[in-house]
């Protein structure tokens, strides 16, 4: 038993790096479609990871709360969250960061759900 889950540890840890960066790389690319803003991958990578720590934390407890409907709220609750933290950094207007923040979130549940499923 030790032995099978001191294999398949790090692939797990390799599974969230990259869908960090991945996200990071999204969000970037997300900014610069929508409003032409210059973003450092520094900056991305923060926002990126703030972002999949939080909606990761507030999934499970809302799981475990109210089921599997509480990955909607959290993936709601998240993309507000990030809207609101695109606007503070990046200077965008609120209405334009929350769509931001959106898509943001779509596209980190499809790289979370995706690569899951790829490296299971």
């Amino acid at each position: 038993m030790n032995r099978y889950l001191s294999i398949f540890t790090p692939v797990k840890k390799i599974d969230s790096m990259i869908v960090v960066l991945l996200d990071a790389v999204a969000l970037i690319l997300i900014l610069k479609i929508m409003d032409d803003a210059d973003v450092s991958l520094f900056t991305a990578v923060l926002v990126a990871l703030g972002a999949a720590i939080g909606t990761n934390l507030l999934a499970y407890a809302l799981v475990l709360a109210i089921g599997f409907s509480g990955v909607l709220v959290a993936a709601a609750v998240g993309a507000a969250l990030v809207g609101v933290i695109v606007s503070a950094l990046f200077g965008i207007e609120i209405k334009r960061s929350f769509i931001i923040g959106g898509i943001f979130m779509l596209v980190h549940l499809g790289i979370s759900f995706g690569l899951g499923m790829l490296f299971r």
